[in-house]
């Protein structure tokens, strides 16, 4: 069993063009979710725009923020309910989970999903509107 240490190293995306490396709280994995810890991250031309200031208000929908979508990494913890994976499995990042019942989620669509960026609904755009990779762990469904 992998320690998990209580706090993390994030680099935070504080406004356009505006990054700060700051201690945050390692997030715990709930039900259906696990923890991994990113081994590598890579910089998207997309992360350049959200830098930028580009998508100002949807990707991030605020400030402070951690963006970073295209990464691998191995899982640390599986919450309760998590049947897919174990500790110790070796993943690459899919930035979208669509919230699995609308009708675009339903039919394999969940890009697109009708719920995007509810993260009570179910939806998550990692380093988009739900926290991301340029982290030392990131937490998904």
């Amino acid at each position: 069993m992998v320690e998990i240490p209580k706090s993390m190293k994030a680099l935070v995306l504080t406004g356009p063009d505006a990054f700060e490396m700051r201690e945050v709280n390692t997030p715990i994995p709930g039900a259906g979710e696990i923890l991994a810890r990113v081994d590598s991250v890579a910089i998207c031309g997309t992360d350049l725009k959200i830098i930028k200031g580009v998508f100002k208000g949807l990707w991030p929908k605020s400030y402070p923020a951690i963006i970073g979508h295209e990464w691998s990494g191995t899982i640390v913890k599986a919450g309760p309910e998590s049947f897919r994976f174990s500790e110790g499995d070796r993943v690459a990042g899919e930035p979208h989970k669509g919230c699995g019942f609308c009708r675009n989620c339903m039919t394999g669509r969940y890009t697109i999903c009708e719920n995007y960026g509810n993260l009570d609904l179910g939806h998550r755009h990692y380093g988009f509107t739900a926290p991301g990779a340029y982290a030392q762990y990131i937490r998904l469904l």
